[in-house]
């Protein structure tokens, strides 16, 4: 291989790719070799020359491609374990500072309100409330998603406190919630359902409550601790309590049709006020498909040529019972639109 190109001297040109370098890696790879002795230690160093098994005297090219790869490639990995280390640190420290705001605001008495912010957080926050609760756990929960407070091992349920949960009907036909719902009824706590309910709401002993801080539901929440706040809270939860439906996993379905109603009934309300399928959907935690199903079979029955028409006919023929704005639905008009 020796014989494939002559030999010179350019002696060493340091790390910079320099002039000389570039013309003696562009000849290199015309050639296919160039001479080991005096080749630019530039090109050596960036791997952009090596040498090859079968003949030590020379230096072979290698595509920028591979050789930036290599050289690139340790500085990728020490970049990644450093964020992983980064990584593991803000987790170590997320409880930490969970525990320090609470302890620190508790000590100081600082304000009724704190901002709580970042999902983790968030989740460590919750979790850590529910776990002291002494007497008793109230959430509300919308759209039936599972929180961090919702805890697998259901502790926090067996224990001495009474724990009271409210999810909206929709969470009715998630197999998959309905099924933690029973695991939180079998540990000893009390599920409810509603056709809407208020915001989601953690209230712990009666003492804390925590809301979203914003419209996004993960990115910050608030602990709130004002006495007066909480208790009014605390009463809004109970008004929606007692209009609930109790979940009861080992009874007949034969509360089926009263919650059938309960939505069917809030889907005329919000249609009579204008909502989109989307938006009723959204408020009953339900699909949109479920409503426009909904939708189409009001529709059918009472002949309805378009949406304004549908909402006027609701109103005025006695679709709605007397504490919605109009009469009590009729036995045949009822069948017609749950079966």
């Amino acid at each position: 291989m020796g014989e494939c190109c002559g030999r010179s001297h350019l002696g060493d040109e340091g790390h910079a790719l320099c002039g000389e370098g570039l013309t003696r890696y562009r000849q290199a790879v015309v050639k296919g070799c160039t001479p080991r002795e005096g080749a630019p230690q530039c090109l050596v160093r960036k791997g952009l020359l090596v040498v090859p098994p079968d003949d030590p005297d020379v230096l072979v090219p290698v595509s920028p491609e591979v050789a930036q790869a290599e050289l690139v490639r340790p500085i990728e990995e020490s970049l990644e374990r450093q964020r992983a280390n980064a990584q593991e640190i803000a987790s170590a420290f997320a409880p930490v500072h969970a525990i320090y705001t609470a302890a620190r605001r508790e000590h100081l008495g600082l304000g009724w309100a704190t901002t709580v912010h970042g999902e983790r957080v968030i989740n460590t926050t919750l979790a850590h409330a529910v776990r002291s609760a002494q007497e008793e756990v109230m959430t509300v929960q919308p759209g039936g998603e599972r929180l961090a407070h919702d805890l697998d091992d259901l502790d926090h349920v067996r224990g001495r406190t009474r724990h009271r949960t409210l999810y909206q009907h929709a969470v009715r036909t998630h197999s998959a919630t309905m099924r933690h719902i029973e695991a939180i009824i079998e540990a000893g706590g009390e599920v409810r359902t509603l056709d809407h309910v208020i915001d989601r709401l953690v209230i712990v002993d009666r003492a804390v409550a925590y809301v979203p801080g914003d419209s996004d539901h993960r990115a910050t929440a608030l602990e709130i601790r004002h006495p007066a706040i909480v208790s009014f809270m605390v009463q809004v939860f109970e008004g929606s309590w007692e209009r609930a439906t109790p979940v009861v996993p080992t009874a007949s379905r034969d509360q089926e049709p009263v919650v059938t109603d309960e939505m069917q009934r809030a889907i005329m309300r919000m249609l009579v006020a204008g909502y989109t399928d989307e938006a009723i959907a959204r408020r009953l935690g339900t699909s949109r498909r479920t409503v426009a199903g909904r939708v189409s079979r009001i529709s059918a029955l009472l002949r309805s040529r378009s949406r304004a028409q549908l909402g006027y006919l609701i109103a005025t023929t006695g679709m709605l019972p007397m504490d919605d704005g109009g009469m009590e639905i009729s036995p045949h008009a009822e069948h017609e639109l749950t079966a």
